[in-house]
């Protein structure tokens, strides 16, 4: 089995080659500080202790602030309070039942 295979031609390097490039890459976020927390989670916890009749009296730690307020219910987008105001989740860092 002797194939004899065309000759190629090779063009000789006879300069340096720069091809090689350094890349960066750099992310901005927004440091909340500590360990992430699954936020989500944590409210379905709160809903789902069997303690968790109507009412939950919770602490919630949001980008501004820190507010104590008795939670009722929920929506997508939002914690519904005993007072009637409306608490976003998306601002949530943190939530713990008191």
């Amino acid at each position: 089995m002797n194939k004899n295979l065309p000759k190629v031609f090779v063009s000789p390097i006879n300069k340096e080659l720069r091809n090689n490039k350094d890349i960066y890459y750099g992310k901005n976020e927004e440091d909340r500080g500590g360990s992430p927390v699954n936020v989500l989670k944590k409210i379905n916890e709160v809903f789902a202790n069997p303690h968790h009749v109507y009412k939950s009296k919770v602490v919630i730690k949001t980008k501004d602030n820190v507010v104590e307020d008795i939670i009722v219910g929920k929506t997508e987008a939002y914690l519904l309070t005993l007072k009637g105001d409306k608490i976003n989740i998306n601002e949530i860092i943190d939530i713990d039942r008191r």
